[in-house]
């Protein structure tokens, strides 16, 4: 009877090897090789009992060996630590991401997923200094709709439809300076993931996209990195606990990373009253067994204070403040023979205040904030096939208000407990994925009535040939129980969040894409991809609202687009980088409440984020004297 062998990949610190290969070899002839998982596991099913040479491989690590005796039905279990190497490689960054684009095209079914590292945000040639949300602008079926904002729609969606995570916590708006900048220090990031189509049942509570971006722990070593930019001084140092404290702790090793960052304007200029400044941290261990704790905090405010000037110089005083703050634990316990369990618990809070200091009575103020409990098992009962559950609760509640001279001209208050449960299941026989899902959301708003929705999705992948090129079909139900009432035609401006319930609907869209891609050698990746999405419960400020109803500041209509997306991207050599080209038609309806028509005849239009074609150019290549040369078109 065959038998198992299953095990993990770290390093001499503790940390699993994310992407090493793992190779079973008898009498020196290759038998199969995998590749290990984020906690670094792998596992061989099916293997004729007889002695066996396990090799592994991993950029930045001297290679291992180790001979090993199969039994019958043994189930074999393996501890595999790996040096780190001192030996420096041409390009090494530029193959690393190379085996992570291949692990996606080769396990991932039909969702769309561009990923960055932290050298590809720092190449793309950017405004004031690197920015991991202003980086996704050149991907395909990324619109931004100015160069004074780095929000961003993704095929046909609003900005506050984009579920941005930091360390798996939910940042509401990150920007700074009303949209100029992210709040994300690329000092502190590891690599930026969006999935902008596709996405598996495990993602709920947008209907556009995920962006999930990770925060880089570092190696332990001490270090450390300071910058002024066009835009703020930062700094960011990052180090290690050390063996007799972590141990002290419970743990096998303890990795710290922390930053900060501030505007200098109005040092420079104080007749320029703004700064912005933001914090952010990560500190995890591991523990002898496998186990990850990681603590993940950020706080950033944008202050405008005009309270200070002579009246001669600004007749008006304003003050005006926003920004966010979050915190987040994380436990994630790795499972025999791969899989593991993911806890989480966060809590993240926006909140904007203007006030008007010679007018006591005008004020205009907005908070949401959200905390959060989630597990998620992922499990591997079989070859070729695992299973992933999850449930999470989510308490929320918003607060908007804008009064003057006694009257409130909109107010918003609400709460709302949103449940949410799924199932997923990836099935992988010889050349085919199949990726099966089922979602359900419970949410009970108040003000308003209890709503359940069941969300399936299914994603399939067929590889051709070779396996080197490969079509795909993801089609799916997504819903969103929160809106933004961001005016979208200004350039810049801020969010204020309401929660779906008595004062608007939630969101529900329905989505299929259909593509093909796939590898010319080495070197090249492609992709082309087409989509359509329907939008049901979008909403638009309310230009007729009566200040004396607290119930119609918004309208209610639908959306509907559609597109093709080209990507083009060479991956590896001396010269990298991308051209992708979008084709976007997308529209927006809802009644006219100006209309002096009875029934408020329904209005269609194409909303600004609607581009008929879209081109973008990146390129990346060496320079003299060591330096570094992007062009960005």
């Amino acid at each position: 009877q065959d038998g198992t062998v299953q095990g993990r990949v770290r390093d001499d610190e503790g940390t699993p090897v994310y992407n090493a290969t793992v190779v079973l070899r008898r009498s020196g002839t290759p038998v199969v090789a995998v590749d290990t998982d984020r906690l670094g596991s792998f596992r061989f099913f099916g293997v004729t009992p007889g002695p066996y040479t396990v090799g592994v491989q991993a950029l930045g690590y001297t290679e291992y060996s180790e001979e090993i005796v199969v039994d019958p039905a043994e189930n074999l279990e393996l501890e595999i630590r790996l040096e780190r190497s001192a030996l420096l490689l041409d390009g090494i960054s530029v193959e690393a991401e190379r085996n992570r684009a291949r692990v996606v095209f080769e396990t991932v079914g039909g969702a769309t997923i561009r990923d960055l590292d932290l050298e590809a945000v720092r190449t793309v040639p950017a405004l004031a200094e690197p920015d991991p949300v202003r980086a996704l602008e050149v991907l395909p079926g990324v619109v931004s709709t100015s160069d004074f904002s780095a929000s961003f729609h993704v095929r046909g969606g609003s900005q506050d439809q984009n579920l941005i995570l930091l360390d798996g916590m939910p940042i509401y708006s990150p920007f700074h300076l009303g949209g100029i900048f992210s709040v994300f220090n690329a000092d502190m990031i590891d690599r930026v993931e969006l999935y902008s189509g596709g996405f598996p049942a495990e993602h709920g509570g947008r209907v556009s996209s995920v962006l999930q971006v990770e925060s880089d722990s570092g190696d332990g070593d001490f270090s450390g990195v300071a910058a002024v930019s066009l835009l703020a001084t930062r700094v960011a140092i990052g180090g290690g606990l050390g063996t007799s404290v972590s141990s002290a702790l419970g743990f096998e090793n303890i990795h710290y990373r922390v930053s900060s960052r501030r505007s200098y304007i109005d040092i420079l200029a104080p007749q320029v009253p703004y700064h912005l400044t933001d914090f952010q941290g990560l500190i995890e261990g591991w523990t002898t067994g496998g186990d990850r704790i990681a603590l993940t905090g950020y706080v950033g405010r944008d202050v405008f204070d005009l309270t200070n000037l002579d009246d001669e110089d600004f007749p008006l005083r304003i003050d005006w403040d926003w920004g966010n703050d979050a915190i987040g634990v994380r436990w994630t316990h790795p499972r025999r023979g791969g899989g593991s369990l993911d806890v989480r618990a966060n809590f993240s809070r926006f909140s904007t205040g203007l006030a008007f200091p010679d007018f006591a009575d005008t004020r205009l103020s907005s908070r949401i904030k959200q905390g959060q409990f989630r597990a998620d098992l992922d499990l591997r009962p079989a070859e070729h096939v695992s299973v992933q559950v999850g449930t999470s609760v989510e308490v929320q509640d918003y607060k908007n208000l804008f009064s003057s001279g006694g009257t409130d001209f909109a107010t918003g208050i609400g709460n709302g407990l949103l449940l949410g449960a799924y199932v997923q299941t990836r099935w992988s026989p010889d050349v085919w994925l199949v990726e099966l899902g089922l979602r359900a959301d419970g949410y009970d708003p108040d003000p308003g009535s209890r709503v359940g929705e069941i969300s399936p999705r299914l994603a399939v992948k067929r590889f051709l040939g070779a396996g080197d090129v490969a079509v795909k079909l993801a089609v799916g139900r997504y819903t969103q129980f929160v809106h933004s009432l961001r005016d979208e035609e200004l350039p810049l401006g801020l969010d204020f969040w309401m929660l779906a319930g008595a004062r608007a609907p939630h969101t529900i869209s329905d989505q299929i894409q259909a593509g093909i891609e796939g590898y010319r050698g080495d070197n090249w990746f492609w992709s082309v991809e087409a989509y359509a999405r329907s939008f049901d419960g979008v909403v638009t400020f309310n230009t007729a609202e009566n200040p004396n109803d607290d119930f119609d500041d918004v309208l209610s209509g639908e959306g509907f687009s559609y597109g093709v997306d080209l990507m083009i991207q060479r991956e590896t050599g001396e010269v990298t980088g991308w051209m992708a080209v979008s084709f976007l038609n997308a529209d927006r309806t809802f009644p006219d409440p100006l209309s002096p028509l009875p029934g408020q005849p329904e209005v269609s239009y194409a909303p600004i984020f609607d581009r008929r074609v879209d081109v973008d150019f990146v390129l990346s290549y060496p320079a003299p004297w060591g330096w570094e040369g992007g062009i960005r078109w």
